[in-house]
C-alpha cells in the first residue's frame, strides 16, 4: 500500500501531498462509507452473502480498472462489480461497493491507484451503484420483450436522443467563444435547455406512441428496432473511440511515454472519411446481425439494459465533470485525457471539455458494464441469484 500522498501539504508545497480542503473531502468520503453501511444494514441488504459478493466485486472493479488504466483506454470499466452488487443486493449495497472500490484502489500501488485521483471520484462510483440498484428494481435485467413497461424505456431513449440533438443544434447556432466565462455560462444554459427538451419529448412520447397496453402487438417490433439502432450506435461509438483519427490508436506512436514504447500502432487510426465510413459499415453489419438476433426469442430485451447503462453514464458524466475540471484541471492521468485535450483544441473551456469527454466515454462505458453484468446474471443459477435480497429482480417473470 502507498499512503505517502495522504500527507497534508505544508505552506508552498504542491507535490506528493493533498491540500487541507481536499483532505477534508476525503474524510467526508470515509464518513459517507460509514453512513452507507448503516443504511444498508437497516435495509437488511448487507447480509453475509452480500459482503462476500462485495469483496469479489471490489476486486473485479480494481483489477479490470487497473488494466484499462494501464492501457490508457478512453473508457473505464471499473464499475462492473458495482453494477453486479447493485442488481443483486440493492442500491445501498451497490453504492457502498463503488465507494469502497475507489477508496481502496487509491491506496494500492497499481495503475490508477496510489494517489488521490480515483478517491475523489468515489461519489460518482457510489451513484453508479445507486442507479444500478434503481434500474435493477425496475426490471431491466428481467424484462420480457412483450412487457408493456418497455414503452417507458423507449420513451426515455427518444428523450435522450432529443436532448443530444437539440444541444448539438443549439451549440452550432451560437458563435460565442466557449473558453470564456460567458461561454461557460452559455454552455450550462444550453445544457439545461437540452435536458428540458429531452424531458418534454420523453414525457410526450411515453403518453402517445409508446403508451402500450398489456400484450400490445407493437411492443416486440418497436423493441427490435430500438435494439438494432442501439447496437449500431454502440459499435459505431466504440470504433470511433479506438480507430478514429483522434482515437486511442492515434496516441500509440511508439514514444517512450506511450502504452507500448517502441511500438508504433498509430497507423491503425484511420483518417476521415475512410475511418467514418468504415465505422458506419461495420456498425451497419452489426445492426443487421442485431436485428436477426433480436428477432429470436427474448434477445431484444437487452435494450432496457442499454437504456439503464446510458442513463447511468449520463449522470456519471454530470457528476465527474466538475470534479475533473475543478480539482484536476481536466487532466487525471487516464486515457480520457486525450479526449479532454481534443475538445480543448476545439475551443471549449476546461469544464466544457471535461463534460464533453464524460458524455463521450461514460454512456459507452456504463452501457458495456451493464451488458457484461446482464450476461453474468444469465450465467448464474437461479438458486445463486436468489441468495441475495434483490436477486428475484434478475429472474425472468
Amino acid at each position: 500500500m502507498s499512503l505517502d500522498w495522504l500527507s497534508i501539504c505544508a505552506s508552498g508545497q504542491t507535490d506528493g501531498c493533498v491540500p487541507a480542503i481536499q483532505a477534508a473531502y476525503l474524510v467526508l468520503l470515509v464518513v459517507g462509507a460509514v453512513a452507507l453501511v448503516v443504511i444498508a444494514l437497516k435495509t437488511r441488504d448487507l447480509t453475509t452473502t452480500t459482503l462476500a459478493l462485495m469483496a469479489v466485486a471490489i476486486a473485479i472493479n480494481i483489477g479490470v480498472g487497473s488494466l484499462i488504466s494501464a492501457l490508457k483506454l478512453p473508457i473505464y470499466l471499473d464499475s462492473i462489480g458495482t453494477v453486479l452488487v447493485g442488481a443483486l443486493a440493492g442500491p445501498w449495497a451497490g453504492a457502498l461497493t463503488g465507494l469502497l472500490s475507489n477508496l481502496i484502489w487509491s491506496i494500492l500501488p497499481v495503475p490508477g491507484g496510489a494517489g488521490p485521483v480515483i478517491a475523489f471520484f468515489a461519489p460518482v462510483a457510489a451513484v453508479i451503484g445507486l442507479m444500478a440498484g434503481f434500474w435493477g428494481a425496475r426490471g431491466v435485467f428481467q424484462m420480457r420483450t412483450e412487457d408493456s413497461r418497455v414503452g417507458s424505456f423507449l420513451a426515455l431513449a427518444v428523450g435522450l436522443a432529443a436532448a443530444v440533438i437539440s444541444f448539438s443544434v443549439l451549440q452550432t447556432l451560437i458563435t460565442t467563444d466557449m473558453s470564456t466565462e460567458g461561454g461557460q455560462n452559455l454552455f450550462v444554459t444550453l445544457s439545461i435547455a437540452a435536458v428540458l427538451i429531452g424531458v418534454a419529448v420523453a414525457w410526450l412520447s411515453g403518453r402517445t406512441i409508446f403508451a402500450f397496453r398489456p400484450s400490445d402487438p407493437r411492443v416486440v417490433p418497436y423493441l427490435r428496432t430500438a435494439a438494432t439502432i442501439s447496437a449500431f450506435v454502440l459499435v459505431f461509438g466504440v470504433l470511433r473511440l479506438l480507430f478514429g483519427p483522434t482515437g486511442w490508436f492515434s496516441t500509440l506512436d511508439g514514444g517512450p511515454d506511450t502504452v507500448f514504447p517502441g511500438t508504433n500502432l498509430s497507423g491503425l487510426a484511420l483518417s476521415d472519411p475512410l475511418g467514418f465510413i468504415g465505422a458506419v459499415l461495420i456498425g451497419g453489419l452489426v445492426a443487421v446481425g442485431a436485428w436477426t438476433w433480436a428477432s429470436r426469442g427474448e434477445n431484444a430485451r437487452l435494450f432496457p439494459v442499454w437504456v439503464g447503462g446510458v442513463t447511468t453514464g449520463v449522470v456519471a458524466a454530470m457528476m465527474s465533470a466538475p470534479i475533473s475540471a475543478g480539482v484536476f484541471g481536466g487532466v487525471t492521468g487516464s486515457g480520457t485525457d486525450a479526449l479532454v485535450a481534443l475538445y480543448r483544441t476545439l475551443g471549449l473551456g476546461v469544464f466544457q471539455s471535461a463534460f464533453a469527454q464524460g458524455l463521450t466515454s461514460d454512456p459507452l462505458d456504463k452501457t458495456i458494464s451493464f451488458t457484461i453484468v446482464f450476461f453474468i446474471l444469465g450465467a448464474l443459477p437461479v438458486t445463486v441469484r436468489t441468495m441475495f435480497s434483490r436477486g428475484e429482480t434478475t429472474i425472468l417473470e
